[in-house]
């Protein structure tokens, strides 16, 4: 059974700072569980490791496909099994950091996956089509099945009419490993991360967050998956001319927070064994921590 270290917390709760120290101490890589960090381009609003500190530290699952793609839960998990066995096979160890909990979640075991493997050919041909020209299709080959789901949902329409074509037989349950896990989480005063979340806003906004939200806003924006992550949707009203850039960066910086206090919520509520460790403290308390568990 492979080991794994996963560090997860809140947003601005220090993931990366700690998993990297941790990773020069004990020779790890790094696996980001960040659903938002695997888009090409989407680098100031995701918070991403910088270049330098991927070169300190060799990272996987960041930059992974393109802004305007989909990427599910499932093929996240498909592609940490294969790397964490890489990376252990190599004789390091895998530090999963991220903060997406639902991925940790199935990566953990902690819930049942179903495997839908996609036609790529069809996927072209319907990104084509309008939204309306989606729902007279899916309504024709399973009006059911169109009755399930949101059809004002482009991405959704796209989905099932996927799964309509594929005659709802594709999907297996896949055999996966399973991990002795160490699950540790970032935890600060609710104060003090809250100083930290609007601190990283104004931080985005110099190192250029605008330009990356126009890029989404220009691919297809609330459309598209990446479109709907916080630190580029905050924007879009601005970068149409309805708003002042000040509206946008409080209503990024409130977004943020309530996003860390559902993270929160998730994180204690959905993995159990998750030990917190104040943030402060993390690389003295984690070392030891690390040391006793291999």
């Amino acid at each position: 059974m492979s080991k794994i270290l996963v560090i997860t917390g809140p947003t601005a709760s220090g993931k990366t700072d700690a998993a990297i120290q941790i990773a020069e101490q004990f020779n790890g890589e790094i696996v980001s569980a960040d659903s938002m960090q695997i888009y090409r381009g989407l680098d100031v609003g995701t918070a991403k490791p910088t270049i330098r500190e991927q070169k300190k530290i060799p990272h996987h699952l960041i930059d992974v496909v393109n802004m305007t793609d989909n990427f599910s839960v499932a093929e996240f998990v498909a592609l940490a099994d294969e790397i964490i066995e890489d990376i252990t096979k190599r004789g390091k160890l895998p530090i999963i950091v991220g903060g997406t909990g639902f991925y940790l979640k199935a990566l953990l075991g902690l819930q049942a996956l179903e495997y839908s493997p996609n036609d790529p050919n069809l996927s072209l041909k319907l990104a084509d089509k309008t939204l309306p020209q989606l729902v007279d299709e899916l309504i024709k080959i399973d009006d059911v099945l169109a009755k399930r789901i949101d059809l004002n949902n482009r991405q959704r329409v796209i989905r099932a009419i996927q799964i309509a074509h594929q005659g709802h037989k594709q999907q297996t349950t896949v055999k996966r490993p399973t991990y002795d896990a160490l699950v540790v989480g970032l935890d600060w005063p609710r104060e003090i991360l809250y100083q930290r979340i609007n601190q990283r806003v104004t931080n985005m906004v110099s190192e250029g967050v605008l330009n990356e939200a126009q890029a989404v806003l220009n691919a297809g924006g609330e459309e598209l998956q990446a479109g709907k992550a916080i630190g580029y949707k905050e924007f879009f009203g601005y970068l149409r001319g309805e708003e002042m850039v000040e509206e946008a960066i409080k209503k990024l910086q409130q977004d943020s927070r309530r996003y860390a206090k559902r993270q929160l919520t998730y994180l204690r509520h959905q993995l159990p064994g998750l030990i917190w460790i104040n943030g402060k403290s993390v690389i003295l308390d984690l070392k030891k921590m690390i040391q006793n568990w291999l």
